[in-house]
């Protein structure tokens, strides 16, 4: 199954920088980039969960894809941007938006708010895929109530234009049946920052992960050595990270943990814009133990 693109490696699911007056923090956008490409990251994923798609306007997504665009393709790195919206129309206008800056991928979440049927899952990322632009499917049903079940996925993988799935339901089944059938002909990335080290055990050889903010050369790390055969070492650093994997994992308040773990570790990223509110002290002290935990902290 030939595809245009095919992304393997680790990309961070980009946090969204923002500054004291609540506005793109470009500049700081820029070096959490530049940490995650330093540390061995193939790209990053901007305007995803993690990077407050949904608090974002239009306008401040296309900025977020050109920055992300331009540090990355200077590097030689990939740039996937997330897309989706609530109906296909706002997700054709976000499509445009990316084809026009130039990433190499969009991310397109199921809808929201609409909860179509499988029917209508496919009449949607049929009109999605028909624009031009490599496509990956996300699936994350905590978030949407919308889950793309494996026959869907069988007729979808079939469009030219789409070349994979963001898998963060957290079924192991699926994930493996997706490999099984697949293998590396298609773009396969995990979303689950708690189960790295068992999707990777399955042959999976991508992923989209918060945690790439938080500890990229680490998360890097547990795929390369799964993938030389080296499970031990793996399995020592997915057990240094779970305790921070679980932690910012919360379906509720999200990304607030995230954000809470990349400013204790010194990088700017910002408050999350309402209705997401900071961090308690008891969860910012379980940050902070799960960082120290896995040697992060100086």
């Amino acid at each position: 199954m030939e595809k245009p693109i095919t992304l393997k490696g680790i990309f961070p699911a980009l946090v969204c920088s923002f500054d004291a007056n609540n506005h793109l923090d470009e500049e700081a956008i820029r070096e959490n980039i530049r940490f995650a490409l330093d540390n061995g990251c193939a790209g990053v994923v901007a305007n995803g969960s993690t990077g407050e798609a949904i608090n974002l306007s239009r306008e401040e997504k296309k900025r977020v894809a050109e920055i992300s665009v331009e540090e990355c393709h200077a590097r030689g790195k990939k740039v996937i941007s997330g897309c989706g919206g609530p109906t296909t129309s706002a997700t054709l206008e976000l499509v445009k938006d990316a084809l026009e800056v130039g990433v190499d991928a969009g991310l397109v979440i199921t809808p929201f708010n609409n909860i179509p049927n499988q029917n209508g899952l496919i009449a949607h990322y049929s009109q999605v895929a028909s624009l031009g632009l490599p496509i990956i499917l996300y699936n994350i049903p905590s978030h949407t109530s919308v889950n793309i079940d494996m026959d869907t996925f069988n007729k979808l993988i079939q469009l030219p234009n789409v070349i994979g799935i963001k898998e963060s339901s957290g079924n192991l089944y699926m994930m493996a049946e997706i490999v099984r059938k697949y293998g590396t002909d298609i773009t396969i990335f995990t979303g689950c920052d708690e189960l790295t080290l068992q999707i990777f055990s399955t042959g999976a050889s991508a992923a989209v992960l918060a945690l790439a903010n938080i500890a990229p050369a680490e998360v890097v790390s547990i795929l390369e050595n799964v993938q030389a055969g080296k499970l031990d070492k793996a399995r020592e650093t997915y057990y240094k990270l779970l305790p921070i994997a679980h932690v910012i994992s919360a379906d509720e308040n999200f990304p607030a943990t995230v954000k809470e773990a990349v400013s204790q570790l010194g990088h700017r990223c910002g408050a999350a814009r309402l209705p997401i509110i900071p961090c308690s002290e008891q969860e910012k002290k379980e940050i902070h133990d799960a960082l120290a935990y896995a040697g992060l902290l100086k």
